[in-house]
């Protein structure tokens, strides 16, 4: 009966740590991101070799048509940064991908990385520190 209760316990807890994934994209940053209205924040993961990523987040307005996102990103010896300048129907294409996958491993990393892949978009600078 104790190994029972023993196994029981340990696969809940199991259970509940495969399901218990970070959220990066809150639901405030969401409605801010859709409104496009200035705000800055930060979020922490953990990538698939178990580096830590920082990411500082800026959302600075619309200016001449476009949203103003930035967005550094620092793991180990390496920092990006990346300006953006979104339109109404990229800021809906992504926050639609936000609200499906705030954690950022699915839909919502593919939408970001595909956009930022285009230079009329995003610039990205980096560096080793």
């Amino acid at each position: 009966m104790k190994k029972a209760f023993i196994i029981t316990g340990i696969i809940m807890v199991s259970t509940l740590s495969a399901f218990a994934a970070d959220v990066m994209y809150s639901n405030i940053f969401i409605n801010k991101f859709i409104h496009c209205l200035p705000a800055a924040g930060t979020a922490t993961k953990t990538d698939e070799d178990g580096n830590i990523i920082n990411i500082q987040r800026g959302l600075h307005g619309w200016k001449n048509g476009v949203c103003r996102y930035s967005e550094t990103v620092t793991s180990n010896d390496t920092t990006k940064t990346y300006n953006c300048n979104l339109s109404r129907e990229q800021v809906n294409a992504l926050a639609s991908a936000m609200k499906a996958d705030p954690t950022d491993e699915g839909i919502a990393k593919q939408t970001w990385d595909k956009f930022k892949k285009i230079p009329e978009v995003c610039t990205e600078t980096g560096s080793a520190e």
